[in-house]
């Protein structure tokens, strides 16, 4: 008899035991549901301003074709620069929002990265008479180059637009490893700078330029959160903007 009731017993908390795995499991089971519509949700409402911002460009370059010249193919030149942005926006976003992507980090010279960019908009910074200051940075850093590139890049872009006839400047510190981005240019307001890593958020400058999307920088706070290279901004409105990355310092 007490053997018949031990093995109750044992049925009993087996049934509990099981009971209480399979709550658990459908528990998970609705996270992960709730996660995929989330990020699904997250993927069309990128992808929605997306595509509303390449229409600028490419409604530019449409235009520009009826009547070519010389100043119209520069101006084309640049509405392919911008297109060509957007594109790899638009697949590193697809990269960073995928948990399973893995990166890849190496040892890279900053200048190596920061090169090929300034020459890519060497024709923005002479149409719009911007004055770059920079001297070869050939200090190496660990990253992932590809989306720092892309980090770099949106941040660049960002002093193109609100520095005209102004100036920029990028340094990098070797002792405290940190890439500073500054423009002589409109400046922020102080109200609009806790938002501007906000997808969508353009703020009162996005309002005074009519291509500004917010799509930009809140993929820099993307890949600066996804490498871990905290990125920082200070501004004064009417006179200057300073973005700096911090990036892990090599052994």
């Amino acid at each position: 008899m007490s053997v018949f009731l031990g093995y109750q017993i044992l049925s009993f908390r087996e049934e509990v035991r099981l009971e209480t795995k399979v709550e658990q499991l459908q528990e998970e089971l609705i996270d992960l549901q709730d996660a995929s519509v989330m990020r699904q949700n997250e993927l069309e409402e990128y992808f929605i301003m997306w595509v509303h911002q390449m229409k600028t460009p490419i409604t530019a370059s449409q235009l520009i074709l009826k009547n070519p010249d010389d100043a119209a193919i520069r101006n084309l030149r640049q509405e392919m620069v911008s297109i060509e942005n957007y594109t790899n926006m638009a697949l590193n976003y697809l990269k960073l929002s995928n948990p399973a992507t893995d990166m890849v980090f190496s040892e890279r010279k900053l200048d190596d990265i920061i090169t090929p960019l300034i020459r890519k908009y060497s024709l923005q910074f002479i149409q719009h008479g911007i004055r770059l200051h920079y001297q070869p940075i050939e200090a190496e850093v660990v990253t992932e180059a590809n989306l720092t590139s892309l980090m770099i890049e949106q941040i660049l872009n960002n002093a193109l637009k609100y520095a005209k006839q102004k100036e920029i400047w990028i340094s990098y510190d070797s002792q405290n490893a940190t890439l500073t981005i500054k423009d002589s240019g409109r400046g922020i307001k102080a109200e609009d700078l806790p938002k501007i890593f906000d997808k969508g958020y353009s703020g009162f400058n996005g309002q005074l330029n009519q291509k500004s999307s917010g799509l930009g920088l809140y993929l820099v706070e993307l890949v600066a959160r996804r490498l871990n290279q905290p990125v920082s901004v200070e501004s004064t409105f009417g006179q200057e903007t300073q973005f700096t990355i911090q990036f892990n310092q090599t052994s």
